[in-house]
């Protein structure tokens, strides 16, 4: 199941690294590892502990209901749990695959990489930036596997629904020595943040994809600049 380019090293953090080049070249994502979106569903729920549980509690209740049809109270016991623990089951299964992935920590993550990597609409550099945050969510234990994205449109659809129905005003120019700070000139004192502001992350990932957007309509469209 796993490739080659999962032994690349995924945790670093900017296209400087010595890693970088790899992952760029080898890039392997869900859909080019598994056989179709079925197979991979399968895996990602066979590592899901309490659909497993679930699973071969309803497998015991099915060869109840093979070996001990003639008894009634068996059987009418059997198909009872049989539809409670599936009904439990298909519960679990939507909670897993339903809800998206909501530690701020990680939707920073994926804006500094848009930031840095600049990618364009439907432009290779999705690529790494789903596989890099793959391997971010398994690495954090955010994910049980690192196959959460299948496809890279599926990571620029969650950013996209990150931004959605958001406006933003221009961010303001930071200080060459301060990322995220606030100075108050009155009593010469100012607040450090240890990690980006996600708002302002927000803000200027959005400024990215609104360019890379027109860059893509202009390269279509060509005779429709006036628009833009």
């Amino acid at each position: 199941m796993q490739t080659s380019s999962e032994s690349t090293d995924a945790k670093s953090d900017s296209l400087d690294e010595p890693s970088a080049y790899l992952i760029e070249k080898n890039v392997a994502l869900p859909k080019d590892i598994f056989h179709s979106y079925l197979s991979y569903w399968i895996y990602e729920a066979a590592h899901c502990t309490p659909a497993m549980i679930l699973s071969l509690v309803i497998g015991v209740l099915v060869l109840l209901i093979i070996f001990f049809n003639d008894n009634e109270a068996c059987l009418a016991f059997s198909v009872a749990f049989l539809l409670i623990f599936s009904g439990i089951l298909v519960i679990v299964l939507i909670l897993r695959f339903g809800p998206q992935i909501n530690d701020e920590d990680f939707k920073c993550k994926l804006l500094m990489e848009i930031i840095t990597r600049k990618p364009t609409v439907k432009g290779k550099e999705w690529r790494t930036i789903t596989y890099k945050m793959n391997q971010y969510l398994f690495d954090n234990d955010l994910w049980n596997t690192p196959y959460y994205f299948y496809r890279d449109e599926d990571c620029h659809r969650y950013f996209l629904s990150l931004i959605k129905g958001k406006t933003f005003r221009k961010p303001e120019k930071l200080s060459s020595n301060v990322m995220d700070g606030q100075r108050n000139e009155g009593n010469k004192t100012f607040t450090l943040h240890s990690k980006p502001n996600l708002q302002k992350c927000l803000s200027k990932a959005a400024e990215i994809e609104q360019q890379s957007q027109d860059e893509y309509w202009r390269q279509e469209y060509p005779g429709v600049d006036e628009f833009f």
